[in-house]
């Protein structure tokens, strides 16, 4: 068995608040300019898959963990539905890769039953049952097998950090398959536990209205003036075609003045900024957390993200990231998060993420909360030492949003967050701070 403290972390979005070094890669329409430009753009998309399939696979683990651990039915059914959930994004993640099928069926089988078994255990608490032992069981032989899938595809991103290609390996073939598939079946060489359950699969998607775009559409010269508009350090800027999709939007190649290439997508509805992609490599670290901070929250504020404040921020890298979200009558709007990414040594923003901000962004009627905080704070066990507290609205399953109590708290080294219901005084969420190759997560 391999180290099960081994973690990927190439999150693209884990939780509500992870932000990861290449969590913000983007797909961009393929326009057939040239070449290289398309075969460029497709490995990006090949690569946001890869990740998010690490991702999912990661998020899954840590919630097999946490559900092992607790022995609350209530809670247990909260984890089985993320695991059903992010199971289903697995599949997704897989099929767009230039994989071929019959090199990887036993990994898929496994990540079918995964979604169903564990849809099927979530249903039977609904029921009123409890899970038994030998539910327990299978859980704990998913739990390995992930920790043992979690290694093949940590050693697998490392390489693509260092320049591994998947379409080049995808051209080459050996043998009846290709190069870029036979490395993948090495997933699928573990040994996958029977998993036993009723029912088939589920394929839906909850499809969620974007609340935070005006309905005006703006041309491609008025996207390109907004991005005048909140760089100052210009020194071209490529138009490269659109992307359709949930989010319709203008792509633009920037390069700055410090000779950095960055990917930026700006939105048809409204003209704004939604997602910027760029990497800096470096040792240099010339701009202290403070100005790094100030960047940040101005580049947000020219993008008209209002009453922002830093929610989590971590350094890596000579790269500082950091997650934004409005506070609005004492409460942090944790469903509209904005991330952004500052380069150390230049002072730069390369990288930007409003796509959670822009799917929830709408004026709301905050509650005061009817459960206090003491209230709230019997249900953090007293082993555990409180570090901080505050009022939040919270993401939740089935996306609801629940007026809570967040206490970030400690215990053997390791930092927790539990999220109580400011109405009702349940215990809605926890999540724990992993560290991984790349930074920490909140899981």
């Amino acid at each position: 068995m391999k180290d099960k403290n081994t973690i990927i972390g190439l999150s693209v979005a884990a939780g509500i608040l992870g932000l990861s070094t290449l969590g913000l890669g983007i797909s961009y329409g393929i326009t057939n300019a040239n070449y290289k430009n398309a075969t460029t753009q497709l490995e990006a998309v090949y690569k946001k898959n890869y990740y998010e399939l690490a991702d999912n696979v990661n998020f899954c683990d840590t919630n097999i963990s946490k559900l092992l651990a607790s022995q609350s039915e209530d809670f247990r059914a909260k984890m089985l539905n993320e695991i059903s959930q992010s199971a289903k994004e697995m599949q997704m993640s897989i099929a767009a890769l230039p994989l071929s099928n019959d090199g990887i069926l036993q990994c898929v089988k496994f990540i079918n039953q995964m979604s169903g078994y564990t849809e099927t255990l979530e249903k039977k608490i609904e029921e009123g049952g409890d899970l038994s032992s030998e539910d327990l069981a299978v859980l704990e032989e998913m739990h390995e097998t992930l920790n043992e899938m979690k290694e093949f595809l940590n050693d697998m991103s490392n390489r693509m950090i260092a320049g591994y290609s998947i379409i080049q390996s995808s051209r080459q073939m050996g043998g009846d398959i290709d190069n870029f598939t036979w490395e993948f079946t090495q997933i699928s060489s573990t040994e996958y536990p029977t998993m036993i359950y009723d029912g088939p699969f589920s394929d839906s998607v909850v499809d969620q209205k974007i609340k935070g775009l005006p309905d005006e559409k703006v041309s491609q010269e008025e996207a390109r003036q907004k991005i005048y508009d909140v760089f100052d350090n210009i020194s071209s800027l490529d138009y490269k075609g659109e992307t359709k999709g949930r989010f319709e939007t203008y792509n633009f190649v920037l390069k700055n003045t410090d000779e950095q290439t960055l990917y930026v997508q700006v939105t048809k509805r409204g003209g704004k900024v939604l997602t910027i992609s760029g990497y800096n490599i470096s040792e240099a670290n010339n701009v202290d957390y403070d100005r790094a901070e100030k960047i940040a929250l101005n580049f947000a504020e020219k993008n008209k993200i209002e009453d922002a404040v830093v929610v989590w921020h971590q350094e890596l890298n000579s790269q500082m990231y950091f997650n934004l979200a409005p506070k609005v009558e004492g409460v942090v709007i944790y469903p509209d998060l904005v991330k952004v990414k500052v380069d150390l040594q230049n002072g730069n923003v390369i990288g930007y993420d409003a796509i959670s901000y822009f799917t929830n962004h709408t004026k709301r009627k905050l509650d005061q909360p009817s459960i206090s905080v003491d209230q709230a704070k019997q249900l953090i066990d007293d082993s555990f030492d409180i570090l901080s507290i505050k009022l939040c609205l919270s993401p939740l399953d089935f996306n609801r949003e629940v007026l809570c109590w967040e206490f970030e708290c400690t215990k053997n080294n390791a930092t927790f967050y539990f999220y109580v219901n400011a109405t009702t005084g349940v215990q809605e969420n926890v999540l724990k701070v992993v560290e991984t190759s790349d930074g920490n997560k909140l899981m």
